[in-house]
């Protein structure tokens, strides 16, 4: 159902004028995340270590049905430290405490390198290491640190992955 639908049933139900009004009772979203770069597989190879997380693979049989039934050619695949991958994309997900799959970020391929600053970026939190520690583990792997803001007692550190994505250390 759309989202426009979902607007409209919730304000009937709720006798609303509001066109912005969404009340779904027990309903929510996943969110996913997607990530621009030239370099699909190192940038997810590079986020997984940052923040801790899992690189999604293909499986090899996943591959060979899809192969198979004609829904992937050889030339939409690439081989990437000795795994066969799909050429234009890659993904990572945060592992939760149950063993359920947590966040998960899209590695989409683009040509185009980066040209302007991001519309929205991601923080990672330091706890329970110091911001200092984090910030300097990134560097050695290859991030930028491109500033450092103050709001009263909080610190907040500015900076690049390999590709010149801005994120921050908080």
């Amino acid at each position: 159902m759309s989202f426009r639908k979902l607007t409209e049933q919730a304000n009937q139900k709720n006798n609303s004028k509001w066109p912005y009004t969404l009340a779904m009772e027990n309903k929510s979203f996943n969110l996913q995340l997607v990530l621009d770069a030239n370099e699909v597989h190192k940038q997810a190879e590079w986020w997984a270590r940052a923040l801790g997380w899992v690189v999604e693979y293909p499986e090899e049989s996943f591959l060979k049905k899809l192969e198979s039934a004609g829904l992937l050619k050889e030339d939409d695949l690439v081989e990437f430290e000795g795994r066969r991958v799909f050429r234009t994309g890659s993904a990572i997900h945060q592992m939760n405490a149950d063993g359920s799959r947590g966040v998960r970020i899209y590695i989409r391929g683009v040509r185009a390198p980066k040209a302007e600053r991001n519309r929205i970026h991601w923080d990672i939190e330091a706890k329970p290491q110091s911001i200092d520690e984090v910030v300097e583990r990134l560097k050695e792997m290859g991030a930028k640190q491109i500033g450092e803001h103050f709001q009263g007692p909080n610190r907040s550190v500015q900076m690049l992955d390999p590709e010149n994505n801005e994120f921050c250390v908080h």
